[in-house]
């Protein structure tokens, strides 16, 4: 018989059972969205070239003609 008492589980399945909410999508999204506003407030000048790169190689490879 195992005894669930002396049972050691991994540190990442203790969190998952206290907290259920934690690794839904939507709470991703909302952390990734969070470290965005983040990291754009601290290196203002560093992400808006990102931005502009990015849009730029999408709005070039994306034309709808």
């Amino acid at each position: 018989m195992i005894d669930t008492l002396k049972t050691e589980f991994p540190a990442d399945m203790a969190r998952a059972a206290d907290f259920p909410e934690m690794g839904t999508f939507e709470n991703i999204a909302n952390d990734a969205v969070d470290y965005l506003k983040d990291y754009a407030r601290e290196h203002p000048t560093s992400f808006a070239l990102w931005a502009m790169g990015i849009g730029f190689v999408l709005g070039w490879k994306l034309k709808p003609w």
